[in-house]
């Protein structure tokens, strides 16, 4: 049962990461009222129950409420002020939830040729600051996914209408095209870069 469990209180946000070494059948705990995706992939069907356990973990006020999923398979509660997000990337998968903020959280394993694809998703500034440190691009790239999570406006541009200003603070700050300010708080492990996006 290997995990990693943060409360950070200053922004009254849970979040809840796992390592996935159990089988499928230890995740299924979670109310029978959730909805889960129909997917095929074992591996993305057993990272989808995962995080769901994680989810269900974060607050016993979870277990009477209703998980349904919206036109772009994003989970949310149903009436409910809970904001919540889920993230994986086998074999790690988090769940976070907020009941003040829009929440999301995003987690990445180093790779993926980062450097190559980082024009794609960061601004010149950006570009310029991290383009030689492939874990800060890998980060910045977790920071826009828990961003975009929380903002849920499709088809946001990652390099266009995103701009995190540095990682010298955690949290750091993170603007989007309408002047909104988000915290990004972020923590850096040997295995993946974590971020959790507050506005």
């Amino acid at each position: 049962m290997p995990q990693i469990f943060s409360k950070i209180s200053a922004d009254n946000f849970q979040i809840l990461v796992w390592k996935i070494e159990e089988p499928f059948a230890f995740f299924e705990t979670f109310p029978a009222s959730w909805s889960t995706p129909t997917i095929e992939n074992p591996i993305k069907k057993l990272e989808s129950i995962a995080a769901r356990y994680c989810l269900h973990q974060l607050s016993p006020e979870f277990e009477s409420l209703v998980l349904v999923q919206n036109d772009r398979n994003r989970p949310y509660f149903q009436n409910s002020e809970w904001h919540i997000s889920l993230t994986h990337s086998y074999p790690y998968v988090a769940a976070a939830c907020s009941p003040e903020k829009r929440i999301g959280i995003d987690l990445e394993k180093p790779g993926r040729n980062i450097e190559k694809i980082a024009p794609r998703f960061l601004c010149p500034a950006e570009l310029a600051k991290w383009k030689d440190a492939s874990n800060l691009l890998t980060l910045a790239w977790s920071a826009k996914e828990s961003i975009y999570k929380a903002v849920g406006k499709p088809g946001l541009s990652f390099q266009k209408e995103m701009e995190i200003i540095d990682f010298n603070q955690n949290p750091c700050k993170a603007q989007i095209s309408t002047k909104e300010e988000i915290a990004i708080y972020w923590e850096e492990y040997p295995e993946f870069s974590l971020s959790v996006a507050l506005i």
